[in-house]
């Protein structure tokens, strides 16, 4: 265990022997009440949009919510020296998934290999930062047969044509995410068999602008957005699927005020946070209504 930065893991799945900072819970830990003060607080809604935690902070609430019958949807971490936290949580007893932070590269390699062994595919990886110093956060949920791929450190080239053979051989984006720096994008990505997304398109470095005129041209053809990065330079990769954009709202470059003064609005209009993504103070999020 290093004293600088200590790989963190989650689990809703119970295991005969528990290993150095892995706490553990159990789905049906979702039906006992609540003890801790910050149990008592936690809201009951479907779902839960969580932001601006620290690692600890983060370590602290994702047990919670694991014990409390609530998965991951969407998992972001930013700032890799400073490492800052934000997510969405839908309630979801039947599932069981590992959530990990703290990783860095290499350490982020050996637990995908770790985990698949164990019967868990990667369904989110979120990463920050840039060379030895960049750190991420993953999400791998149980799943008795499931076709997955999960690759990191790919420039925008090599992800386009990976994305390309994967979606060839059926398996579609479930996560992406770019870190790096302006000059260096890298991108993160989790490939799966039958993803909810079923991506058809995926744009890479729009601006603001761009990512609107992208949205129109995209609703005309049938599609909506499913899944969304911030790149370093306030860029957008955006992943694209079949469906109509009626009853979605999104909003870009919001601020951490901005972002929670949305939700509160959304929440109040009838929508729920479908996805979200950090970089830095910038906040990109999709709501849903129906």
């Amino acid at each position: 265990m290093r004293s600088a930065r200590r790989i963190i893991a989650i689990s809703t799945a119970l295991a005969a022997a528990t290993a150095p900072l892995l706490a553990v819970a159990s789905p049906a830990a979702a039906a006992q009440p609540a003890t801790t003060a910050i149990q008592q607080n936690l809201p009951l809604d479907d779902v839960l949009p969580i932001q601006g935690l620290n690692p600890l902070a983060q370590l602290k609430r994702v047990k919670q919510l694991l014990k409390s019958g609530y998965v991951p949807q969407a998992l972001s971490v930013t700032n890799a020296a400073n490492p800052q936290y934000a997510s969405l949580w839908v309630k979801d007893v039947t599932r069981k998934v590992n959530v990990l932070q703290g990783l860095t590269a290499i350490d982020l390699q050996k637990r995908i290999t770790e985990q698949l062994k164990l019967g868990y595919v990667p369904t989110i990886i979120s990463g920050t930062g840039s060379g030895p110093g960049a750190i991420f956060a993953a999400v791998f949920e149980k799943k008795s047969s499931a076709k997955a791929e999960a690759k990191f450190n790919m420039t925008a080239e090599v992800f386009q044509k990976l994305n390309a053979q994967l979606g060839g051989a059926g398996l579609s984006l479930a996560s992406v995410d770019v870190y790096g720096t302006v000059e260096k994008p890298l991108y993160a990505a989790v490939w799966v068999a039958g993803a909810a997304t079923g991506a058809v398109k995926v744009s890479l470095g729009q601006t603001v602008e761009e990512r609107g005129k992208a949205l129109l041209a995209m609703a005309k053809q049938g599609l909506r957005p499913v899944l969304m990065a911030i790149e370093p330079g306030q860029l957008y990769t955006t992943v694209w699927s079949k469906g109509s954009t009626a009853g979605l709202k999104e909003h870009l470059n919001l601020s951490r005020v901005t972002y929670t003064l949305q939700n509160t609005k959304m929440k109040a209009l009838g929508y729920k946070p479908v996805v979200l993504d950090t970089a830095g103070n910038t906040f990109a999020a999709i709501w849903s209504k129906g």
